[in-house]
C-alpha cells in the first residue's frame, strides 16, 4: 500500500468543501429571503389614484363627475407623476374628458379640459355657403372599411324615365337602359366630393371616433383599435358630403324620384387627406372580426 497516496486524502479538505457548501446554502437563502422581502414590501407600499368607474367607460366631451370614477391602489414603482391621486380629485371633476375614456383605465391629468372641446370640428371649418348632404349606404357596395373620412368618391345617379327614341346599344357613351321593359338613365350626380364624416349604426359620428383614438398615446391607440368596440363604432351606415348649394339642388332634383338608386365609387386618395391612414397603424392590416 502506497501511505503517501493515504496522506494525501486529507481531512481538512473535506471539511472545508462543506463549509463552502454551508455557506453557499446560507448566501442563497439570504438574497432569497432579501428578494421576497422586498417583492413583498414593494407589494405592500401602494399609492391612492382614480380610474375609471363606469362600465361602458366614459364618454368623450361630457362633465366628469364623482359616479364615474373610483379610488384604486397601484403599487408606488408603477405610479407615474401625470396620473391623478386620489387626493386630488377636485382638480378633475367638472372638466370636460377629451376623448373616450374605457373601464378600469387610469385617470391621467391630460386627459380632460376645463373647456367643452368642438365636437365635428370640420363643421366650424368649412365654407359657410356649403351645405352638408347626408347620403344612406350600403358599405359593403362601396369600400367597407377601407373608406373613412377624407376619401373622395364620385356618385352616380340611375332612376327610370319615359322615352320612346330608339336605344343603340353599339354606343359607348349611352346612358339608357332598358330591363324588364323599363328605360332606365344613370347621369353623375358627382364627379367628385369629399367625405366629411360618416355616421355608424348608432347615428355617431365615425370622425369623433377616429379623432377620440388619434388622441390616445401609441400603446393605448393600438389596444383599443384592435377592440370589437371601436371596429363595430367605424361601421359607417351613411356619408356626410359638403357640397355648394348647386350641388345640393342638383341631389335634390334626382332624389324626387321614387325609383332612383345611387351608385357610390372611391377616388384615388393621392389628392386626398384621410383621417387616418391604416398603414401608418400596426397590425390594423388583416384584423378578423
Amino acid at each position: 500500500m502506497d501511505l503517501g497516496n493515504v496522506k494525501s486524502v486529507s481531512p481538512g479538505k473535506k471539511l472545508f468543501k462543506k463549509i463552502l457548501a454551508i455557506i453557499f446554502a446560507i448566501g442563497v437563502i439570504v438574497i432569497s429571503y432579501t428578494i421576497l422581502t422586498n417583492a413583498d414590501k414593494a407589494a405592500t407600499d401602494t399609492i391612492e389614484v382614480l380610474r375609471v368607474r363606469s362600465g361602458e367607460g366614459i364618454p368623450a366631451f361630457v362633465v366628469l363627475t364623482e359616479d364615474k370614477i373610483e379610488k384604486y391602489n397601484i403599487i408606488k414603482r408603477e405610479y407615474t407623476e401625470d396620473m391623478v391621486l386620489a387626493e386630488d380629485i377636485s382638480d378633475v371633476l367638472g372638466k370636460f374628458t377629451k376623448y373616450y375614456l374605457r373601464q378600469n383605465s387610469i385617470i391621467y391629468e391630460d386627459q380632460f379640459t376645463d373647456e367643452k372641446p368642438l365636437r365635428n370640428e370640420w363643421l366650424y371649418e368649412m365654407n359657410e355657403e356649403n351645405e352638408v348632404l347626408t347620403l344612406p349606404y350600403n358599405l359593403l357596395e362601396c369600400g367597407g372599411d377601407i373608406l373613412m373620412p377624407g376619401d373622395r368618391v364620385r356618385i352616380r345617379v340611375s332612376y327610370e324615365v319615359e322615352t320612346d327614341e330608339p336605344i343603340d346599344d353599339n354606343s359607348p357613351n349611352n346612358v339608357l337602359t332598358r330591363t324588364r321593359g323599363r328605360t332606365i338613365q344613370t347621369d353623375i350626380l358627382f364627379e367628385s366630393i369629399v367625405i366629411k364624416d360618416m355616421l355608424n349604426a348608432n347615428s355617431q359620428s365615425v370622425y369623433e371616433v377616429y379623432q377620440e383614438v388619434l388622441k390616445l398615446d401609441e400603446d393605448s391607440r393600438q389596444d383599443v383599435m384592435k377592440s370589437e368596440d371601436f371596429l363595430n363604432n367605424i361601421q359607417p351606415r351613411a356619408l356626410l358630403l359638403e357640397g355648394t348649394k348647386e350641388q345640393m339642388n342638383e341631389f335634390a332634383k334626382y332624389n324626387a324620384y321614387s325609383d332612383k338608386a345611387f351608385l357610390i365609387t372611391m377616388l384615388s386618395r393621392a389628392d386626398s387627406d384621410v383621417i387616418l391612414d391604416f398603414r401608418d397603424e400596426v397590425g390594423l392590416y388583416g384584423l378578423e372580426r
